[in-house]
């Protein structure tokens, strides 16, 4: 069941559940805990948690992912009201769906309160394809604890530091031009994303890049799209998510003009695919690549067949296929 794949709580406490109500027995004294749908008044104790386990994680993109589908997303509550805990996923459409934020309140976790949590996206996703990323040590554990095979669609590495100019240049002209948002059609741009994405997502799409913190930047090539990059210079760093190129020379482009638009002196972040060479590479020479551990994108049924070629920095490393 891949409602116990991807994380094996300690069992220290007892739990009897009455359907969403749980009541854990420690050795000091019981603690009773409802999992229920996240509101948004929710938001601000999610994002206690995450500063209190220092989880580097921008607040508006949690937010961004909430009003996208709401419905996805529970909170796991104390009957003093205290939030301890919380899980999403995110509906791509009728049969996809990727999960992400897990966290639960360090002194909490030896109850069962993570794989409720987890136990209610799972019930809630049904048969739907649930992709996730994971540490890549998570696969072989999965397949040894609980006989099931992750499939694998594709593994990334979190890049962070400083972008040199010198290094977007492109030898020659360029055959393409790179427009601000405002300048481009936003049905052509929705459709190049679904192209890389593979699932159309116009409600995620309108709640990124409309953002008062995103810069877009869009690529046309004789008139069509051909890529394009956002970068948001969030409330914890600057990321550049997603960056889509049909080539390395476009890819260079789009760099060169989110990196403008980074603050002065600050460092931007990107996640890309180790199967993009072309997109490691610029990481590479510009030093980004810093000591860390990949993480892999796996889906329980067949993975979504992303062309990682297109994908030079993930849109998200919790909801999509890249």
């Amino acid at each position: 069941m891949l409602s116990t794949l991807f994380r094996r709580f300690p069992r220290s406490t007892l739990a009897s559940a009455n359907r969403n109500l749980t009541q854990c027995y420690s050795e000091t004294r019981p603690m009773t805990y409802s999992i229920r749908q996240m509101e948004h008044k929710d938001l601000p104790a999610i994002n206690n948690i995450m500063d209190s386990e220092k989880w580097v994680m921008e607040k508006a993109y949690t937010e961004c992912a909430f009003k996208t589908d709401p419905s996805g997303f529970f909170v796991a509550e104390k009957d003093d009201g205290e939030i301890i805990g919380s899980h999403g996923y995110m509906s791509h459409a009728d049969n996809v769906a990727t999960m992400g934020l897990w966290m639960v309140k360090k002194e909490y976790r030896k109850s069962n309160v993570g794989m409720d949590l987890y136990g209610k996206i799972h019930q809630e996703v049904g048969t739907k394809n649930l992709g996730t990323f994971v540490w890549p040590y998570y696969q072989e554990k999965i397949k040894e604890e609980h006989g099931v095979q992750p499939n694998k669609a594709y593994m990334t590495w979190y890049n962070y530091g400083h972008i040199d100019q010198r290094t977007c240049k492109n030898k020659g002209g360029e055959d393409f031009t790179i427009l601000p948002l405002g300048q481009v059609s936003l049905p052509d741009l929705l459709e190049y994303d679904t192209e890389i994405h593979k699932v159309a997502r116009e409600k995620y799409m309108r709640n990124w890049i409309y953002h008062v913190k995103s810069k877009t930047y869009v690529a046309l090539r004789s008139g069509k799209v051909c890529g394009y990059g956002v970068l948001r210079s969030q409330d914890s760093y600057n990321q550049i998510a997603p960056l889509y190129a049909d080539d390395k020379s476009v890819a260079k482009g789009l760099f060169r003009n989110l990196a403008g638009e980074v603050p002065k002196g600050e460092k931007v972040g990107f996640s890309c695919p180790f199967e993009n060479s072309s997109a490691t590479e610029f990481a590479a020479i510009n030093k980004m690549m810093k000591p860390g551990i990949p993480l892999v994108m796996i889906y329980k049924n067949d993975p979504v067949n992303v062309d990682t070629d297109k994908v030079f920095a993930v849109s998200s490393n919790s909801f999509g296929t890249c």
